[in-house]
């Protein structure tokens, strides 16, 4: 479809498009990966496993699977955080992803809609849908999985978010060149850099361990030990084992003008503060209010707890 191409080119930095795809190679291990609980209370994975084996388990008649890349919003690459500032994932900065691709996907539909049968019902799934996105954008030639689980692109590295396009109409498969090589060789930085050690072996994660799933994921109060291995900088998300990537040395840079801030104070932020700083990062409505307001007052603890002097010694005098 002539029209596909320039719409697709305007919106996403990389695309592709699978047709008719067979089941991808790497469901069995997903399953086993299940079956170890590595996936811990992310049971949603569990209801819907048998639909993630293959495009038409998941979605029974669509038949092409249309892949964009959106980089992180350039405002995520500001400068290191002071000293007792909290973080958040780069991914979580500005608009929610999820808005964005809707949004672009809903203008490439704009455009090409017209063209398709009557009653065809596209449906755009920006990660949220019953598919094993990273294994079928590698499939489609998007990059290569690494050792920390992430899509790592020749040009973008890991700093972007994968969503799809669903149709039951067959288009003309567009797959793009991908040398065969591993993106990693012997390199492992990513798992060394890992601060819970979330990592059993490359490309098999704990979630357990994570600090992602710690921060994000609603864990309860047994897990704070984990989080406590940097937890008193992570807010929502870690992006460790992405900063340590050699494909991740280059990312965009900063916009001039409309500057937000992925930091937030951690010196008793106000709950005014909170909700403010929830409001400019969309992500950020996967958790409520209340739940930021316990994890900042959490991390604060764990500042002390460091900060503490050990048992037996003199803390700073008062004068």
């Amino acid at each position: 479809m002539e029209i596909l191409a320039p719409a697709m080119d305007r919106e996403f930095e990389d695309w592709a498009i699978l047709v008719d795809p067979p089941p991808v190679p790497e469901w069995t291990f997903f399953m086993e990966w299940l079956s170890s609980g590595r996936h811990g209370t992310l049971e949603y994975l569990e209801r819907t496993a048998s639909r993630r084996r293959s495009l038409s388990d998941g979605y029974p008649g669509y038949r092409s699977l249309i892949f964009g890349l959106l980089p992180y919003d350039p405002r995520a690459f500001s400068p290191a955080p002071a000293q007792g500032q909290l973080e958040i994932a780069r991914y979580a900065v500005g608009e929610d992803y999820h808005v964005r691709f809707e949004k672009a996907f809903g203008r490439v539909l704009s455009e090409i809609s017209h063209l398709f049968p009557a009653g065809e019902k596209a449906l755009i799934k920006p990660d949220h849908g019953s598919i094993l996105e990273k294994s079928y954008a590698q499939m489609a030639g998007l990059g290569r999985i690494g050792k920390n689980t992430l899509l790592i692109h020749p040009g973008l590295g890991s700093w972007f978010t994968i969503g799809s396009l669903l149709l039951k109409t067959p288009l003309l498969e567009k797959i793009s060149p991908l040398s065969g090589r591993d993106p990693c060789g012997t390199c492992s930085r990513c798992l060394e850099a890992c601060p819970t050690n979330a990592f059993d072996a490359p490309h098999l994660l704990d979630a357990r361990r994570c600090l992602s799933y710690l921060t994000v994921e609603r864990p309860g109060e047994g897990d704070a030990t984990l989080r406590k291995s940097l937890g008193d900088r992570w807010l929502f998300g870690c992006d460790l084992c992405q900063e340590v990537c050699p494909h991740n040395a280059e990312h965009p840079s900063r916009n001039s003008g409309d500057d937000i801030s992925r930091f937030l104070s951690g010196d008793d932020p106000s709950e005014s503060d909170i909700r403010a700083f929830r409001a400019a990062h969309g992500a950020l409505s996967r958790v409520s209010v209340r739940r930021l307001l316990e994890r900042v007052a959490e991390a604060c603890r764990f500042r002390k707890e460091a900060n503490a002097p050990e048992h037996g010694e003199k803390g700073p005098s008062p004068i």
